[in-house]
């Protein structure tokens, strides 16, 4: 018997506002994200989010932040697009933040792809790299 993982889609659009940051945790919650994995993925997803509400929510306040992330047992992707300029992922190394170095640090992988309408930043965190174990 071949056993195929589940996965749960959550896909949200939000106005670029700061209460933008707690719906977006609270529906990784909300949608099963394992116990395991919250604090890191809730807190990169705080910080993805909070960059685009603080960064492009300005330039376009009419605009929605689109969420999209996908929830399997082992995995988790999460991606934030915005209609703002994007950015070098680069200037992690040069910011006064640690926001990004955070992202850096506790994802699997990331990434910044700029697009005809604006930016989406993206994470994934893998418990199949082993650092997620938790010894109960």
């Amino acid at each position: 018997m071949i056993l195929t993982p589940t996965s749960t889609d959550i896909l949200l659009a939000f106005a670029p506002v700061p209460d933008a940051v707690r719906a977006a945790r609270h529906s990784l919650r909300e949608r099963g994200l394992s116990p395991d994995l919250d604090h890191t993925v809730s807190l990169l997803t705080s910080e993805l989010v909070g960059n685009a509400v603080r960064h492009a929510g300005p330039l376009n306040p009419a605009e929605r932040i689109v969420f999209h992330a996908r929830l399997t047992d082992d995995h988790v992707r999460v991606e934030v697009a915005d209609h703002g300029p994007g950015f070098d992922p680069e200037i992690r190394h040069e910011t006064a933040g640690f926001g990004l170095r955070l992202v850096d640090k506790l994802a699997s992988r990331w990434g910044v792809e700029r697009t005809a309408r604006g930016c989406r930043v993206w994470f994934e965190v893998d418990r199949r790299s082993g650092r997620f174990d938790r010894d109960d």
